[in-house]
């Protein structure tokens, strides 16, 4: 294992390597005498890395504020197989001129990896509070402290984004560069097919019975395929900085797609039950009337117009999502030795219960 690296968290580099390294890029970027500071780490992000920044104009007297979303060093374990930033900064680039919704600013997209040892995108900060994912947001936090009303605005203006990034559709704007059509022919295929090739990939040939039996579900349950729009892909609430209950910044592209609308609807319901389940095995409450299903549903088609479909299947396609990412993670912390390998590997799913239950039609009673 590299010296640089912090042993607590193997995949994350040291902001003392980082800083000097963005200083440089700053100086060799910028027109003006610069120097980086208040180099610091948000702490979250399991797939990559980010760091926040300021470039401090030495002459003037000025200070601009960033994030810098690294790339994952490839032999660092990384998450995805493909880690495409160009594709991030296409999705954000897209909503910013298309929509209301708030998504970064790309100030640079860094392709040469000689600074970092990776390339990296660079966005203009924006100062919000994220639900956290560790320990989640129903178990503490400025979520679980609010008012009902003030979740039930939060829930709401969450949906709302979902309702509006979806206004972009293949029929309205170019979307070519999320097709992936070596997956398949149609958005549905093509959601499917990644799945499957992701899945033989993070495997490392190691059989997950609980994730096969699922794919053999979702390919007999399968629903007609309805219409295809912009897939945010990881829409879910801790993705979101908020300032007084209200989104100010959409973050997160790496899972970017084209596919059904209840893609991104199915995945917000699912991630808070996840969160639900982890309380509830804690013997701790959940939180009472918030991010459930009924209401996003209702909500969601109260914005759009639109009806959804099959939103059991798309549940199980979420947790499916979920299942391969958290085998891929959790493998990781095995090999850095931060967890034991289980007897049954499908013990690595850290909802297997919920998956199990979507299996035997009990998870929706």
């Amino acid at each position: 294992m590299p010296e640089e690296i912090d042993v607590g968290t193997p995949w994350r580099r040291s902001l003392d390597e980082i800083e000097p390294a963005l200083n440089a890029w700053a100086l060799a970027m910028f027109a003006e005498p610069v120097a980086v500071a208040n180099v610091a780490s948000p702490g979250n992000g399991m797939s990559s890395e980010s760091v926040l920044f300021e470039v401090h104009n030495v002459a003037e007297g000025g200070i601009d504020r960033y994030v810098a979303r690294l790339a994952p060093l490839p032999d660092l374990y990384p998450v995805f197989p493909n880690y495409d930033l160009d594709l991030q900064r296409k999705c954000m680039d897209l909503v910013r001129a298309h929509t209301d919704v708030p998504a970064p600013e790309v100030a640079f997209l860094e392709r040469d990896s000689s600074w970092l040892q990776t390339p990296f995108l660079v966005m203009r900060r924006i100062d919000g509070d994220a639900p956290p994912d560790i320990p989640p947001y129903v178990f503490e936090g400025w979520v679980l402290d609010a008012s009902p009303e003030q979740r039930r605005h939060l829930q709401e203006s969450s949906v709302s984004i979902l309702a509006r990034l979806h206004e972009i559709t293949p029929a309205t704007h170019d979307l070519s560069f999320l097709a992936q059509p070596e997956h398949g022919a149609t958005a549905m295929d093509q959601q499917l097919g990644y799945q499957r090739w992701y899945y033989e990939w993070a495997r490392n040939g190691v059989t997950y019975p609980l994730i096969e039996r699922t794919f053999d579900w979702l390919e007999a349950n399968r629903p007609t395929e309805g219409e295809t729009v912009l897939n945010w892909g990881d829409a879910r609430i801790g993705n979101m900085l908020y300032r007084d209950f209200e989104p100010v910044a959409v973050l997160d592209w790496e899972m970017a797609t084209v596919g059904p609308r209840e893609v991104d609807v199915a995945w917000m319901i699912f991630l808070d039950r996840f969160f639900d389940d982890l309380a509830e095995r804690f013997g701790m409450m959940t939180i009472p009337g918030f991010m459930d299903r009924a209401d996003i549903v209702a909500s969601y088609e109260k914005l759009t117009g639109h009806t959804l479909h099959a939103l059991d299947w798309f549940e199980v396609l979420a947790a499916q999502r979920f299942a391969i990412v958290s085998v891929r993670t959790s493998t990781r912390g095995i090999a850095y030795g931060q967890m034991e390998q289980p007897a049954d590997p499908d013990d690595l799913i850290m909802f297997r219960n919920l998956q199990e239950q979507m299996l035997d039609g009990t998870y929706w009673d």
